[in-house]
């Protein structure tokens, strides 16, 4: 784009974009940084889901301020407390600083930030693999209305309660096996070997895959964007993101 033609007014202006885009990318790292060294001094599973809760809704708070509408319960959570404090909108109402917005920063760890979603800190969908190494997650979602199984069980609304397997060291993927009965899905599973080839009475749809070394997870894919509606005719079946 050039900008040879700017006046001072809308020069101005692009700066101060480009300076806000800056600053949200910067606090949206923190966030990152001090979600996992709270994750590494949690020492239950209630507050492992607070403190996510908390990071996600401070994400958002960031992304978009007009959303939290100043009532967001997502401020700090504070481990030694289990208690809150409320974020506030700063005066420009472009972003909400890091220390409003974000959890606590408790010390300890200050390796590498976690992994994250697969979208790279973008939108949060169902059906999505969440690696916080070295455990791997899947989001709730749905296939043709069917809620799928992880080792018998329908997954959760908190994706922490869905934990996937992981190699030790090597590459693994993850599959969605589906059962059909005229025409419609009446069960779906989530396993690790690939299912057969399509057939009138089954279907299968790749969910990712994920690649650790020693327990940890160095890299993985989340394949879907969403849940899937499903259309089958004979052994042809159609997925698509509801």
């Amino acid at each position: 784009m050039a900008y040879g033609n700017e006046t001072e007014e809308e020069k101005e202006e692009r700066f101060a974009t480009e300076r806000a885009t800056r600053e949200r990318r910067a606090q949206e790292r923190e966030i990152k940084k001090q979600r996992k060294e709270a994750l590494n001094q949690a020492t239950s599973t209630s507050q492992r889901r607070e403190i996510k809760k908390a990071a996600e809704e401070a994400t958002i708070a960031i992304r978009n301020p007009s959303s939290s509408g100043g009532d967001i319960k997502g401020g700090i959570y504070d481990i030694s407390t289990d208690n809150y404090s409320q974020p506030k909108r700063n005066q420009t109402s472009q972003d909400v600083s890091t220390e409003e917005a974000g959890i606590d920063t408790l010390g300890g760890s200050s390796s590498s930030d976690i992994i994250g979603d697969s979208s790279g800190g973008g939108s949060i969908h169902a059906l999505q693999l969440v690696a916080e190494s070295p455990y791997l997650y899947v989001r709730q979602g749905t296939i043709g209305s069917i809620i799928p199984t992880n080792g018998g069980t329908a997954l959760e609304a908190d994706y922490t309660e869905n934990g996937l397997s992981l190699p030790g060291t090597g590459t693994r993927q993850y599959w969605l096996n589906v059962t059909v009965a005229s025409g419609a899905v009446t069960a779906v599973s989530i396993v690790t070997a690939e299912p057969g080839a399509d057939s009138e009475t089954q279907a299968k749809l790749l969910l990712g895959s994920v690649e650790t070394s020693s327990g940890d997870i160095i890299a993985f894919n989340s394949n879907l964007s969403g849940s899937q509606s499903f259309a089958s005719c004979g052994s042809t079946h159609f997925f698509g993101v509801v």
